[in-house]
């Protein structure tokens, strides 16, 4: 569902369409899915939890929505917030480990995969906005380099810029250690 469709649906669910939100819902709820799964590391419940409260979020707050911006992009952004803040709490979470827990061979590779995404997640939380969505759209959404422009109201060319301002801050902003993920961004097609 192109970007102009969706608008429309999210101006009729801000009327209080019930009908307009099944369908905007449906449209959206895979895709939210998919990048708060990402976001949270694969844990399926805790995404299925963060589908939901956008869901609710996107019906609480629809209308004070504003028509001008891009529905895709805010779903992002409230996905990546509810995301964020399951996120927070585990890491404040204070769960004392059991003295006789078996560590599997591959629980380094998998702390160590979880840690480099949060660090990821962290260093594009601090790019500019436009850039964060440039980023998120491609890489956490999956989507073509046409469909971010698309959802951005903009040209394939600025996503490429964005995307390639963003990756250059993202080098800067992430230990060198790391560099193994930004090079799984850039080397991603679109």
């Amino acid at each position: 569902m192109g970007n102009t469709e969706l608008t429309q649906l999210m101006k009729q669910v801000a009327n209080g369409d019930e009908s307009a939100f099944r369908t905007l819902s449906q449209a959206l709820s895979q895709k939210i899915f998919a990048m708060a799964y990402r976001f949270l590391s694969g844990d399926r419940a805790s995404a299925e939890d963060v589908t939901q409260d956008v869901l609710i979020k996107l019906w609480q707050y629809a209308p004070r929505w504003q028509a001008g911006g891009s529905v895709q992009a805010w779903v992002s952004r409230l996905t990546y917030n509810a995301s964020m803040d399951i996120h927070r709490s585990r890491k404040n979470r204070s769960d004392p480990i059991p003295d006789n827990l078996s560590v599997p061979e591959t629980a380094p590779n998998i702390l160590l995969e979880k840690e480099y995404r949060t660090i990821l997640l962290r260093a594009i939380q601090s790019l500019p906005d436009r850039q964060q969505e440039a980023i998120l759209l491609t890489y956490f959404h999956e989507n073509s380099r046409r469909d971010v422009a698309n959802t951005m109201n903009t040209t394939e060319k600025a996503v490429e810029h964005l995307v390639a301002r963003g990756l250059k801050a993202l080098e800067k902003l992430i230990p060198s250690n790391l560099n193994g993920e930004k090079d799984v961004l850039a080397q991603r097609s679109f």
